[in-house]
Protein backbone atom coordinates (compact mmCIF):
# COMPACT_ATOMS: atom_id res chain seq x y z
CA UNK A 1 0.00 0.00 0.00
CA UNK A 2 1.43 3.39 -0.93
CA UNK A 3 1.57 6.44 1.80
CA UNK A 4 -1.89 8.33 1.96
CA UNK A 5 -2.77 10.96 -0.63
CA UNK A 6 -1.08 14.11 0.62
CA UNK A 7 -3.53 16.59 0.38
CA UNK A 8 -1.85 20.54 0.73
CA UNK A 9 -4.72 21.45 2.51
CA UNK A 10 -4.29 18.69 5.35
CA UNK A 11 -1.71 20.15 7.34
CA UNK A 12 -4.06 22.95 7.99
CA UNK A 13 -5.33 20.64 10.57
CA UNK A 14 -1.99 20.67 12.32
CA UNK A 15 -1.48 24.35 12.54
CA UNK A 16 -4.93 26.00 12.50
CA UNK A 17 -6.20 24.64 16.41
CA UNK A 18 -2.76 25.84 18.41
CA UNK A 19 -2.68 29.08 16.24
CA UNK A 20 -6.68 29.95 17.33
CA UNK A 21 -5.83 28.59 20.74
CA UNK A 22 -2.06 30.47 21.45
CA UNK A 23 -4.21 33.71 19.68
CA UNK A 24 -6.90 33.73 21.72
CA UNK A 25 -5.28 33.89 24.86
CA UNK A 26 -2.80 36.59 24.05
CA UNK A 27 -5.57 38.67 22.85
CA UNK A 28 -6.90 38.31 26.15
CA UNK A 29 -3.55 38.71 28.40
CA UNK A 30 -3.63 41.97 26.38
CA UNK A 31 -6.85 43.36 26.27
CA UNK A 32 -8.94 42.33 29.35
CA UNK A 33 -7.12 39.73 31.92
CA UNK A 34 -8.88 36.46 32.43
CA UNK A 35 -12.20 36.49 30.94
CA UNK A 36 -11.74 32.79 29.70
CA UNK A 37 -15.30 32.49 27.62
CA UNK A 38 -14.36 33.80 24.66
CA UNK A 39 -10.88 31.65 25.14
CA UNK A 40 -13.25 28.52 25.65
CA UNK A 41 -15.36 29.21 23.26
CA UNK A 42 -12.50 29.46 20.24
CA UNK A 43 -11.40 25.85 20.87
CA UNK A 44 -14.41 24.38 21.25
CA UNK A 45 -15.59 25.64 17.86
CA UNK A 46 -11.74 24.30 16.51
CA UNK A 47 -12.54 20.77 18.43
CA UNK A 48 -16.02 21.00 16.71
CA UNK A 49 -14.49 21.62 13.34
CA UNK A 50 -12.03 18.98 13.42
CA UNK A 51 -14.06 16.24 15.11
CA UNK A 52 -16.55 16.84 12.05
CA UNK A 53 -14.48 17.09 9.46
CA UNK A 54 -12.21 14.21 10.34
CA UNK A 55 -14.36 11.49 12.81
CA UNK A 56 -17.75 11.82 11.75
CA UNK A 57 -17.01 12.06 7.98
CA UNK A 58 -14.43 8.74 8.15
CA UNK A 59 -14.51 6.32 5.78
CA UNK A 60 -16.27 3.23 7.02
CA UNK A 61 -14.08 0.73 4.78
CA UNK A 62 -11.11 2.17 3.12
CA UNK A 63 -9.77 0.86 -0.03
CA UNK A 64 -7.18 -2.50 0.76
CA UNK A 65 -4.00 -2.76 -1.69
CA UNK A 66 -2.43 -5.73 -1.92
CA UNK A 67 0.69 -4.62 -0.22
CA UNK A 68 2.14 -4.86 3.41
CA UNK A 69 2.31 -1.23 4.75
CA UNK A 70 -0.68 -0.11 6.14
CA UNK A 71 -0.66 4.07 6.68
CA UNK A 72 -3.06 6.37 8.75
CA UNK A 73 -5.31 7.95 6.82
CA UNK A 74 -3.26 11.36 6.27
CA UNK A 75 -5.80 14.01 6.75
CA UNK A 76 -6.71 12.16 10.60
CA UNK A 77 -3.21 11.87 11.23
CA UNK A 78 -2.81 15.81 10.78
CA UNK A 79 -5.98 16.34 12.34
CA UNK A 80 -4.41 14.45 15.45
CA UNK A 81 -1.26 15.88 15.40
CA UNK A 82 -3.44 19.38 15.52
CA UNK A 83 -5.45 18.02 18.23
CA UNK A 84 -2.68 17.30 20.74
CA UNK A 85 -1.09 20.60 20.08
CA UNK A 86 -3.60 22.61 20.61
CA UNK A 87 -4.54 20.81 23.94
CA UNK A 88 -0.75 21.81 24.68
CA UNK A 89 -1.92 25.13 23.76
CA UNK A 90 -4.80 25.29 26.15
CA UNK A 91 -2.75 24.28 29.27
CA UNK A 92 -0.04 26.82 28.56
CA UNK A 93 -2.33 29.36 27.71
CA UNK A 94 -5.23 28.42 29.99
CA UNK A 95 -3.60 28.28 33.25
CA UNK A 96 -2.15 32.07 33.62
CA UNK A 97 -5.52 33.16 32.08
CA UNK A 98 -6.74 31.40 34.95
CA UNK A 99 -4.51 32.79 37.56
CA UNK A 100 -3.19 29.55 38.57
CA UNK A 101 -0.58 29.56 41.53
CA UNK A 102 3.16 28.10 41.12
CA UNK A 103 2.10 24.14 41.35
CA UNK A 104 -0.88 24.22 39.47
CA UNK A 105 0.92 26.00 36.74
CA UNK A 106 3.93 24.03 36.73
CA UNK A 107 2.04 20.88 36.48
CA UNK A 108 -0.02 22.67 33.35
CA UNK A 109 3.39 22.94 31.85
CA UNK A 110 5.17 19.40 32.52
CA UNK A 111 1.25 18.12 30.83
CA UNK A 112 2.17 20.59 28.02
CA UNK A 113 5.60 19.44 27.24
CA UNK A 114 4.47 15.49 27.26
CA UNK A 115 1.97 16.66 24.73
CA UNK A 116 3.92 18.66 22.35
CA UNK A 117 6.53 15.63 22.58
CA UNK A 118 3.56 12.70 21.71
CA UNK A 119 2.46 15.54 18.76
CA UNK A 120 5.73 16.06 17.32
CA UNK A 121 6.32 12.00 17.43
CA UNK A 122 3.13 12.30 15.19
CA UNK A 123 4.51 14.81 12.70
CA UNK A 124 7.67 12.85 12.05
CA UNK A 125 6.04 10.17 11.39
CA UNK A 126 3.70 11.99 9.00
CA UNK A 127 6.60 13.32 7.55
CA UNK A 128 8.42 10.48 7.08
CA UNK A 129 5.89 8.22 5.72
CA UNK A 130 5.69 5.81 8.42
CA UNK A 131 3.31 2.79 8.56
CA UNK A 132 1.21 2.27 11.38
CA UNK A 133 1.02 -1.54 10.29
CA UNK A 134 3.46 -3.27 8.48
CA UNK A 135 3.70 -7.36 7.29
CA UNK A 136 6.92 -8.56 7.07
CA UNK A 137 8.74 -11.79 6.68
CA UNK A 138 9.87 -11.63 10.51
CA UNK A 139 6.54 -10.89 11.65
CA UNK A 140 3.29 -7.79 12.39
CA UNK A 141 4.94 -4.33 12.99
CA UNK A 142 2.69 -2.38 14.64
CA UNK A 143 3.60 1.15 15.72
CA UNK A 144 7.66 0.71 16.47
CA UNK A 145 7.27 -2.39 18.15
CA UNK A 146 7.60 -6.01 16.19
CA UNK A 147 5.47 -8.82 17.13
CA UNK A 148 7.25 -12.37 15.59
CA UNK A 149 4.76 -14.68 13.71
CA UNK A 150 5.56 -17.43 16.40
CA UNK A 151 4.38 -15.35 19.01
CA UNK A 152 1.30 -14.14 17.43
CA UNK A 153 -1.45 -16.80 18.77
CA UNK A 154 -4.72 -15.75 16.58
CA UNK A 155 -6.19 -12.73 15.19
CA UNK A 156 -9.61 -11.49 16.01
CA UNK A 157 -11.95 -8.65 14.85
CA UNK A 158 -14.35 -7.21 17.80
CA UNK A 159 -15.95 -3.98 18.83
CA UNK A 160 -19.26 -3.47 17.13
CA UNK A 161 -20.05 -1.63 14.02
CA UNK A 162 -19.16 1.86 14.66
CA UNK A 163 -16.05 1.11 17.29
CA UNK A 164 -14.37 -1.89 14.93
CA UNK A 165 -11.02 -2.50 16.41
CA UNK A 166 -8.56 -5.98 15.38
CA UNK A 167 -6.82 -7.48 18.22
CA UNK A 168 -3.28 -9.34 18.26
CA UNK A 169 -2.89 -12.06 20.55
CA UNK A 170 0.47 -12.05 21.38
CA UNK A 171 2.23 -14.65 23.58
CA UNK A 172 3.70 -13.20 27.04
CA UNK A 173 0.59 -10.33 27.14
CA UNK A 174 -1.84 -9.75 29.24
CA UNK A 175 -3.48 -7.59 26.71
CA UNK A 176 -4.36 -7.93 22.76
CA UNK A 177 -2.41 -5.27 20.39
CA UNK A 178 -5.25 -3.68 18.91
CA UNK A 179 -5.54 -2.03 15.50
CA UNK A 180 -8.51 0.64 14.83
CA UNK A 181 -9.92 2.09 11.45
CA UNK A 182 -8.31 5.33 11.91
CA UNK A 183 -4.55 3.83 12.46
CA UNK A 184 -4.55 2.39 8.79
CA UNK A 185 -5.66 3.77 5.36
CA UNK A 186 -7.78 0.61 4.85
CA UNK A 187 -10.23 -2.29 4.97
CA UNK A 188 -10.08 -3.70 8.91
CA UNK A 189 -11.42 -6.63 6.71
CA UNK A 190 -8.59 -7.26 4.50
CA UNK A 191 -6.09 -7.17 7.62
CA UNK A 192 -7.78 -9.28 9.39
CA UNK A 193 -7.51 -11.41 6.54
CA UNK A 194 -4.44 -10.68 5.59
CA UNK A 195 -2.85 -11.37 9.37
CA UNK A 196 -4.36 -14.32 9.69
CA UNK A 197 -3.82 -16.07 6.30
CA UNK A 198 0.30 -16.20 6.93
CA UNK A 199 -0.56 -16.72 10.84
CA UNK A 200 -2.47 -19.89 9.60
CA UNK A 201 0.36 -20.50 6.81
CA UNK A 202 4.07 -20.52 7.88
CA UNK A 203 5.71 -20.99 4.71
CA UNK A 204 4.42 -18.52 3.07
CA UNK A 205 5.94 -16.38 5.25
CA UNK A 206 9.53 -15.68 3.42
CA UNK A 207 7.32 -14.76 0.66
CA UNK A 208 6.06 -11.40 2.15
CA UNK A 209 6.87 -8.67 0.33
CA UNK A 210 7.29 -9.84 -3.07
CA UNK A 211 4.62 -8.58 -5.52
CA UNK A 212 3.74 -12.00 -6.82
CA UNK A 213 2.88 -12.84 -3.59
CA UNK A 214 0.80 -9.58 -2.67
CA UNK A 215 -1.07 -10.23 -6.05
CA UNK A 216 -1.71 -14.00 -5.24
CA UNK A 217 -2.75 -13.67 -1.55
CA UNK A 218 -4.60 -10.68 -2.40
CA UNK A 219 -7.09 -12.86 -5.34
CA UNK A 220 -6.97 -15.82 -2.73
CA UNK A 221 -8.81 -13.28 -0.03
CA UNK A 222 -10.57 -11.57 -2.08
CA UNK A 223 -11.88 -14.68 -3.79
CA UNK A 224 -12.33 -16.42 -0.58
CA UNK A 225 -14.52 -13.67 0.78
CA UNK A 226 -16.70 -13.91 -3.00
CA UNK A 227 -17.64 -17.17 -2.55
CA UNK A 228 -18.57 -17.33 0.46
CA UNK A 229 -21.10 -14.43 0.00
CA UNK A 230 -19.52 -12.26 2.26
CA UNK A 231 -18.97 -8.23 1.62
CA UNK A 232 -16.36 -5.85 2.32
CA UNK A 233 -12.46 -7.07 2.36
CA UNK A 234 -10.02 -6.41 0.01
CA UNK A 235 -11.36 -3.78 -2.70
CA UNK A 236 -10.24 -5.42 -6.69
CA UNK A 237 -7.03 -2.89 -7.16
CA UNK A 238 -4.23 -3.77 -8.91
CA UNK A 239 -1.01 -3.70 -7.38
CA UNK A 240 1.58 -0.98 -8.49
Amino acid sequence: MTAPRRNPLNWLWVAVPPAVTLLGGALLLAYGGPVLLPFVLANVVVHGANFAVNELRRREDGPARPAWEFHRPFREGCAGVGRLFAVGSVLLAGAPLAGAGPVVTAGALAAAAALYATGVRGLSRLVRGTPTVRLTGDGVAVGSRTYRWDGVERVELNGDRWHPRIDLQVVGRPRPVTVRPEDVDGSLLFLLDLIGYYVAHPARRPSIGAPAEAVRVHAALLGARLSAGLAGGPTPIPAH
